[in-house]
């Protein structure tokens, strides 16, 4: 995991992500967690962030331990570019929704989705366009290893 966070989606999958205008990727890294980087649309409200869960090496499994204990809403997903992943929220129409995928024993990314105003007013469900980012980051990291 060498890569920064704000370096694993291209500009037209952030675009996709969040539309036009867009900001570029801004490092959001957390000491106890790992590198991330935050993206937002002023014109949109909407916005995410990426994650790589590095310094405590407990991949998935502190997903369980620390967060799942923590939130309302906490679902196991079939597979996220076929690595085992969850998504979770505060409430079941929160417009903030985290996706965390187990890319290898001891690291995961997540992949944080806040809702443009115009989704959470047609009632999207945030942890669709969470899953989503997190296939992409997931397929841009093996394509860069390879697979």
């Amino acid at each position: 995991m060498s890569d920064h966070p704000c370096d694993v989606l291209t500009p037209e999958q952030v675009r996709e992500a969040l539309g036009s205008g867009v900001s570029t990727g801004s490092p959001s890294d957390l000491e106890q967690v790992g590198p991330g980087c935050d993206w937002g649309n002023t014109e949109t409200l909407g916005g995410m962030q990426i994650g790589f869960s590095t310094v405590s090496r407990a991949g998935l499994s502190a997903q369980y331990a620390n967060t799942k204990p923590q939130v309302a809403i906490f679902r196991e997903l079939p597979s996220v570019g076929g690595f085992p992943a969850v998504a979770f929220k505060a409430s079941e129409n929160d417009r903030i929704c985290t996706v965390a995928v187990g890319i290898a024993d001891e690291y995961s990314i997540t992949s944080t989705v806040g809702l443009s105003a115009e989704k959470e007013a047609e009632g999207v469900d945030s942890c669709v366009p969470a899953e989503k980012v997190a296939e992409m980051v997931v397929g841009n990291l093996k394509a860069k290893a390879g697979e």
